[in-house]
């Protein structure tokens, strides 16, 4: 049983924590006050990324993309959620790959070569709960069938403000089920607005047909194949950012003082800061042994829907351990913190309630068979 990375794998390991303690993480501040990056900050990052060799590292090589192993893209993506700066590396939504030849000259292949960015459009504001965002009986932005196209409208949240030459990828109930639709960020009849969050506004936005990616109805099913994939490698995401949150914790308890002594000399912040160590190491193994299942060409998708279920709880705890090291309102001032909080929620509920009924369907199988 052999638990050691390769050398080349070891070498890229080092060389990302390198770019994300000098490039990447000295440009956060800057980033969540103005909310997203520049043209500049944008190509700059984007050089250090091809330097290293790493552009479209996660595209199939069908596409243009290096086609990498799923472990060495667990190593990318843990490193880079050690970071709250949203490093460009060419990746690309699994549901592009579904694009007709005319959209993959638009978007895809722009957004390959790094020229176009694709900002997912699921989720909705004013939830009663934060999980029923993901379920889609829930959403209210509805495409009604007009005689060119359709009509979207409703709201839906971003991660991150577009440029101009950007798209989105909006998710919206059609009397089929769940489309898809590529919109230009430009396009009439949508607008962006913080409600906090960045809130994407269709109000008769009118598309042509041209527009529906893939099948009406069949919007959710098309990157289905590709879960279990994109789970491993949201895992593996959330190990990084819960690491780096394990890192301020410990950063923060060594330097405040409290009835002058150290928090880190406080026997309830050490066990804090011990148990969301054990979790994370523990939760990279599931990660890593998915991902290695998978390399080795095997069925890994109830694997990947534990290492989902569990780097979810991983994020839970390490939210509330950093806040009560903090002592509450501490980390919530600071800007980086709150835009991470958001990031953190949202990485949490993909996908966790279709990963839990995997597992669950495992576990009671024997039971049902009869």
């Amino acid at each position: 049983m052999d638990f050691e990375l390769p050398s080349e794998t070891l070498m890229l390991r080092d060389m990302l924590r390198r770019f994300v303690e000098k490039e990447a993480r000295p440009r956060e501040a800057e980033y969540f006050t103005t909310g997203k990056l520049s043209p500049n900050q944008r190509n700059r990052l984007r050089a250090a990324i091809e330097q290293m060799g790493l552009w479209g590292v996660t595209v199939p090589e069908r596409y243009g993309g290096m086609g990498v192993d799923l472990i060495t893209s667990c190593v990318i993506e843990e490193e880079l959620g050690k970071t709250f700066l949203p490093v460009p590396i060419g990746d690309v939504p699994a549901n592009l790959y579904g694009c007709d030849p005319e959209q993959a000259e638009r978007y895809l292949k722009p957004t390959v070569s790094g020229k176009r960015r694709a900002f997912i459009a699921m989720r909705e504001p004013a939830a009663p709960h934060p999980v029923r965002t993901f379920r889609p009986a829930t959403w209210k932005t509805i495409a009604h069938p007009a005689d060119d196209g359709y009509i979207l409208g409703g709201r839906k949240l971003i991660s991150g403000i577009p440029d101009p030459e950007d798209f989105y990828l909006v998710f919206a109930r059609s009397p089929q089920g769940i489309s898809t639709f590529l919109l230009d960020a430009a396009h009439e009849g949508s607008s962006l607005r913080l409600e906090p969050e960045i809130c994407l506004h269709l109000d008769g936005c009118r598309v042509g047909a041209e527009a529906l990616l893939g099948r009406l109805g069949e919007g959710l099913a098309a990157g289905a194949a590709l879960a279990p994939r994109a789970w491993v490698r949201v895992a593996a995401r959330s190990v990084g950012i819960a690491n780096r949150l394990l890192e301020m914790s410990a950063e923060h308890a060594s330097n405040w003082f409290s009835f002058d002594a150290k928090l880190s000399t406080r026997p309830a912040v050490q066990r804090m800061l011990a148990d969301l160590q054990v979790q994370i190491e523990s939760t990279r193994w599931l990660v890593y042994h998915a991902a290695w299942i998978a390399d080795q060409g095997k069925d890994f998708y109830t694997p990947a829907a534990r290492a989902r279920i569990a780097t979810a709880q991983l994020l839970r705890q390490a939210d509330a351990s950093t806040i009560l090291i903090y002592g509450g309102p501490g980390p919530h001032s600071n800007e980086s913190w709150t835009a991470q909080k958001r990031i953190t929620e949202e990485i949490m509920n993909i996908g966790l309630e279709i990963a839990r009924g995997a597992v669950a369907n495992e576990i009671l199988s024997p039971h049902n068979s009869g």
